[in-house]
């Protein structure tokens, strides 16, 4: 059973680890934003449709013919976390320390290609995009783009004060060689780094020596 199980997550999920990763670091990205400019109860309301916060009761859905669910938090605060194989439902755990842990779903509808589309090691040329990241603009874009919330094509244009499609032919780029990633809600599109972009920054800033004369 263990080796059978091993071999089915080799094919089936292996592949698809960064892009998942991807579809990860783009939800957390948006929870920020909207947290920022809306409130928790904002984001809380926009995990589930039937997900509400009445303080101090968290609503949730309950299990299919049983309606919606008081959970009250008590004070413990709350922590969010996406689940990729979670379900349209949203679930409650506790953690060792008794802190209430929300399961969701997150947001699938990435700008380009779906999850399946290809995996990341299937993408034609994207030795030749982590090439292209070299020049001074396209390191700029991409430390900007490691801020918790990311930024839309316009507000990124207007912090590095060039061009949006300037910005829009940056985040191509590096969104193609797997460093940013793309998340459309409504009408607006947010971008921010992916893990292996915030390493990819964190990696050189370590590397970077600030002794006199070097």
């Amino acid at each position: 059973m263990t080796d059978t199980l091993s071999a089915y997550y080799d094919v089936a999920v292996t592949p698809f680890v960064d892009r998942m990763r991807a579809v990860l670091d783009a939800d957390r990205a948006w929870r920020v934003h909207t947290t920022a400019h809306l409130g928790v109860g904002a984001v809380l309301a926009g995990l589930h449709p039937q997900v509400r916060w009445e303080e101090p009761v968290l609503e949730l859905p309950g299990p299919p013919g049983q309606g919606q669910v008081d959970f009250h938090l008590e004070g413990r605060g709350l922590l969010l976390s996406a689940h990729i194989f979670c379900g349209s439902r949203p679930r409650t755990l506790l953690n060792k320390a008794g802190t209430p842990i929300l399961v969701y779903a997150p947001v699938w509808n990435l700008q380009s290609d779906s999850l399946v589309a290809a995996p990341p090691n299937a993408r034609p040329g994207a030795s030749k995009a982590l090439a292209t990241l070299l020049g001074r603009t396209r390191a700029a874009v991409l430390e900007a783009l490691a801020s918790p919330a990311g930024h839309s094509t316009k507000q990124l244009a207007q912090s590095l004060a060039i061009s949006p499609a300037s910005a829009s032919e940056h985040v191509t780029a590096l969104r193609d060689a797997g460093l940013v990633t793309s998340l459309r809600q409504a009408n607006t599109v947010r971008h921010t780094t992916t893990a292996l972009g915030t390493k990819l920054i964190s990696t050189a800033t370590r590397g970077l020596d600030p002794r006199p004369g070097s």
